[in-house]
């Protein structure tokens, strides 16, 4: 095997070496930098919560970036055994939203639950109606400026530097919201949230460029369509 060189050799470090690569790309990420927002699903059309939704963007206290992962199956030939991949694997995600007098934050999600599954027959439907698509977005440190040279407008603009957007998302779980005469805490409302993948807009793929996979069909990849003609 032949030898590769070794860029990032530990010779010397220092606090200066640290300024300096941490601030390079916009500095360090805040994770108080960021905004969600929920898209309407069919079924919220007729709910009259056009305001509330647009209001989630600032209600929203806490999220997360959801991770990815592989379901593997160990395989052994010779010697110790190893993993190997077989599915992708997302995980649930959580959003905590602050609460007001009226309580439309947690009836706005309880009609959603009811919209799911009515409590009067506990028939599900059809899930085409009641799943959405959800944004979270991470911001930089500073806004973007507008125009340029003495036209140049502060940076009032949130800067967008990653975006994740859960598809075929919908409520799974309302948490449950203690209350206690032992302090005087705003209320808040965690709900978790089921999708179906996450893509990261303009960097991955599109679903589309696979006409089977729209039309749910199985995958017609075959090894001779890989490059090189592999089989």
């Amino acid at each position: 095997m032949s030898s590769l060189p070794v860029t990032n050799q530990l010779t010397k470090l220092s606090m200066n070496d640290f300024k300096t690569e941490s601030s390079r790309y916009g500095g360090l990420a805040k994770s108080s930098r960021f905004a969600v927002r929920i898209m309407p699903a069919i079924v919220h059309l007729d709910m009259s919560y056009g305001q509330i939704m647009r209001d989630f963007t600032y209600l929203c206290e806490a999220a997360e970036l959801p991770g990815r992962g592989f379901l593997s199956l160990d395989v052994r030939y010779y010697g110790p055994s190893q993993k190997l991949p077989y599915q992708t694997q997302y995980e649930d995600t959580t959003l905590t939203f602050l609460c007001r007098s009226e309580s439309y934050e947690r009836q706005f999600f309880d009609d959603w639950m009811e919209a799911i599954n009515p409590t009067n027959t506990y028939d599900f439907n059809y899930r085409k109606d009641y799943e959405t698509t959800i944004e979270i977005m991470q911001f930089a440190e500073y806004g973007t400026s507008t125009g340029s040279g003495p036209n140049t407008t502060p940076a009032t603009y949130p800067k967008e530097t990653y975006k994740i957007t859960l598809l075929n998302a919908y409520p799974t779980l309302i948490n449950p919201q203690p209350m206690t005469w032992a302090d005087d805490q705003i209320q808040r409302l965690a709900v978790t949230f089921t999708y179906h993948k996450w893509k990261r807009v303009g960097r991955d793929p599109s679903v589309s460029n696979n006409p089977d996979l729209v039309a749910g069909k199985p995958n017609t990849f075959r090894n001779s369509d890989a490059p090189g003609g592999l089989r």
